[in-house]
């Protein structure tokens, strides 16, 4: 029975993992040449495999060294509480404090999906910059951030900065929009030096 909930516990991060590195020989065959220096589109997908892949190990290990299947603490926090003999008092705290945190609000999560649905229907419309400030609004909204000007600032930084990366370091062409939308996008990308 523990080899079965062994593999009850680690056979989902095994499937990661096997993915994972299957994915990385897709990304490894792109056959786009880019220019000296510049960043080829197999970066950002082995960027995110290489995460993918990391968290997938984790969770094995984790599956390999918690000591029991009803146990829920993490395997750091178990061995570092161990370790300084506190234990106990680690579970009763990470008990306490997850108390009532594993309620489900299942219309979060349909907020979220909506948004990312909304998001994908309108970026051809109003470009990547517009769509992602509205995408990230509404993902805060969704969760219950209740104020909706610092939440515009955030969303109106946090899209500007993904606009950069993405124009200025990964050079990823993005959705202009129409209309004043295209104009917009195209008037900050000559602010950056971006053609």
């Amino acid at each position: 029975m523990p080899l079965l909930d062994l593999a009850r516990r680690a056979g989902p991060f095994v499937i990661v993992l096997a993915a994972g590195i299957w994915l990385w020989t897709v990304a490894n065959d792109f056959a786009i040449k880019t220019t000296l220096g510049r960043a080829g589109p197999d970066l950002w997908p082995k960027i995110i495999l290489v995460l993918l892949i990391g968290a997938a190990v984790w969770g094995i290990a984790e599956a390999f060294f918690k000591s029991r299947a009803d146990d829920e603490t993490s395997i750091l926090i178990a061995n570092a509480s161990r370790s300084a003999g506190h234990e106990k008092d680690a579970r009763q705290d990470l008990a306490a404090a997850t108390d009532g945190a594993s309620e489900r609000h299942p219309r979060f999560a349909v907020a979220g999906i909506a948004a990312m649905l909304g998001y994908v229907a309108v970026i051809p419309y109003v470009g990547f910059l517009v769509a992602t400030f509205l995408l990230l609004l509404a993902i805060m909204l969704a969760a219950g951030y209740t104020r909706v000007l610092r939440a515009a600032v955030i969303s109106l930084i946090g899209a500007f900065v993904f606009f950069i990366v993405f124009q200025r370091v990964v050079y990823v062409s993005l959705p202009h929009g129409e209309g004043p939308f295209k104009e917009l996008t195209l008037a900050l990308m000559a602010l950056l030096g971006v053609r």
